[in-house]
C-alpha cells in the first residue's frame, strides 16, 4: 500500500511547477477574438484536444481595449467543435469568432484557449499496428 502512496506523491511532485501550482499535461495556445490560431505536431505525431473554452474568464488575457462586461462566460461545445475539427491531424488552424462559437457575452472580448498534446500516430498496415 504504501509504495503506491508514494508513486502518487512522486507523480504530484512532477506536476508541480516552483510555485507549486499543478500542470496539466499538454500545450495550451490562445488567440484573441477575430484572431487565430495554428496547433501543430511534429513528424509522426498527430492532435489531441483536451479542454478548448471560448468567451473570457479573467481580465488579463486578451485585454487592449479594456471591454469586459464579463468575465465569467463560455460558450457551449467549444470542446466537442474544436476536437471535430483538430483531433487525429497533424495540424489545425482555429479562428476566435463569434460566427465559429457563438457570442456568449456580448459586447465582451472574447478569446479562444486549447489545451492539446501531440500524440504518436499509429497506423494498422497488413495486420499490425505500427508507429
Amino acid at each position: 500500500m504504501w509504495k503506491y502512496l508514494v508513486l502518487i506523491a512522486v507523480f504530484l511532485v512532477i506536476l508541480q511547477d516552483t510555485e507549486g501550482v499543478c500542470r496539466l499535461p499538454g500545450k495550451i495556445q490562445t488567440a484573441c477574438e477575430n484572431k487565430g490560431i495554428i496547433l501543430h505536431c511534429g513528424m509522426h505525431q498527430v492532435l489531441h484536444v483536451f479542454d478548448a473554452m471560448y468567451g473570457r474568464e479573467d481580465k488579463h488575457t486578451c485585454s487592449r481595449s479594456g471591454k469586459h462586461k464579463s468575465t465569467s462566460c463560455t460558450a457551449r461545445n467549444v470542446l466537442k467543435k474544436v476536437k471535430s475539427k483538430c483531433n487525429g491531424r497533424r495540424s489545425c488552424r482555429l479562428r476566435a469568432r463569434n460566427s465559429v462559437f457563438g457570442d456568449p457575452c456580448h459586447g465582451t472580448l472574447k478569446y479562444l484557449r486549447v489545451r492539446y498534446e501531440c500524440r504518436r500516430r499509429y497506423r494498422f498496415h497488413h495486420g499490425w499496428w505500427h508507429g
